[in-house]
């Protein structure tokens, strides 16, 4: 099966994302909820970006793989049920995390359509 173009605009905004929370991690962290302490919380942040919201969908744009549209997908499926999951379960305020919850959706949504 053949990558449709949904998923190419689904993995390209995953990089976008990505890569402003690698050049910016101090921004993004603020933007979901990530503090960086010390400098290795820092680099954690730029690692977490990098190697899941850049280097996963490059990969899938590379390779021009559905397969890999579609795991990449389904770990943003994945990361909307347990983002959603344990802000019950933590108690943490909606109002904090719902624009990760809604990224999470959106890039499953494209890559999975």
């Amino acid at each position: 099966m053949t990558p449709h173009f949904l998923q190419y605009v689904g993995a390209a905004l995953a990089i976008l994302i990505g890569l402003n929370g690698f050049f910016r991690p101090l921004h993004m962290g603020r933007l979901v909820g990530l503090a960086a302490d010390t400098k290795v919380g820092l680099v954690e942040i730029r690692v977490l970006f990098g190697s899941f919201l850049v280097v996963l969908p490059a990969l899938a744009i590379v390779s021009q793989k559905a397969e890999l549209f579609e795991f990449f997908g389904m770990a943003a499926v994945a990361a909307a049920i347990i983002k959603t999951t344990f802000t019950y379960l933590d108690q943490c305020p909606l109002k904090a995390i719902w624009f990760g919850i809604t990224v999470d959706v959106i890039l499953a949504i494209l890559l999975l359509w």
